[in-house]
């Protein structure tokens, strides 16, 4: 079962109109994009770096883009799979959306009570067979992993797998990662690579080197796929 920090972790209360668009918009929005995404083709490589990375404790990380979140939680939405929310009213409309996928939500970022959500992911990990981190959130810069994964990595004992998603055709919002909504009818590609492994403490010598060889093998399995097609 999905590990969740259920805590009340807003800031300050809703106003009469956030109450309202959290009660509407996330369902909305996460039927829309699970309609979308039902109505495209996937397919799957390297599913054989799953399989290898869970092997020895049936757990892992899953490392994806900021870009990826909506694909994301489409696919693994009831694979007991959760990930982390920020604690802030924009994070509370992502946890309502991820919930109605059915994934798990650890509260927090990088920006506002990362320790605690990182903690949350931690425990999580005891119990999830994967636990989803994107690299590049809250707030970029784009296809540049934080450290967070690397650390939560030590923390954990468990390897990290390389996960990127990339469409045939999207519309891009304006957005600082460029946010994707793939178009009807189109295919998505799903790409796993090599896992990486836990740094052996949380050194910064340590974590540095595990961070930047996740973020190499993600950006390395992008730039394949534009070589091989062209992409939205």
């Amino acid at each position: 079962m999905n590990a969740e920090n259920k805590k009340n972790t807003l800031p300050k209360p809703l106003t009469r109109g956030q109450k309202i668009q959290l009660a509407v918009l996330p369902v909305l929005l996460a039927d829309i994009f699970k309609l979308l995404y039902k109505s495209c083709s996937m397919e799957v490589r390297g599913k054989e770096h799953v399989e290898a990375a869970l092997a020895p404790q049936g757990r892992c990380h899953m490392a994806i883009w900021h870009e990826a979140m909506a694909v994301a939680g489409c696919f693994y939405g009831g694979h007991d799979y959760t990930t982390m929310t920020s604690q802030s009213y924009d994070g509370e409309f992502a946890a309502r959306v991820i919930r109605r996928w059915r994934i798990g939500a650890a509260r927090g970022s990088s920006s506002r009570g990362g320790s605690d959500a990182l903690a949350a992911l931690v425990e999580a990990a005891r119990h999830a067979r994967i636990t989803g981190f994107t690299l590049d959130g809250p707030r970029g810069p784009r296809y540049v992993a934080k450290p967070g994964i690397a650390i939560l990595a030590a923390r954990t004992g468990l390897p990290i797998v390389p996960n990127i998603f990339a469409f045939e055709k999207a519309w891009r919002l304006n957005s600082w990662d460029r946010f994707p909504i793939q178009k009807p009818f189109s295919r998505i590609y799903c790409v796993y690579g090599e896992a990486v492994p836990p740094p052996v403490d949380e050194s910064p010598d340590a974590v540095e080197t595990v961070r930047m060889e996740v973020e190499t093998r993600m950006n390395k399995i992008l730039e394949t796929l534009h070589k091989e097609m062209d992409l939205a």
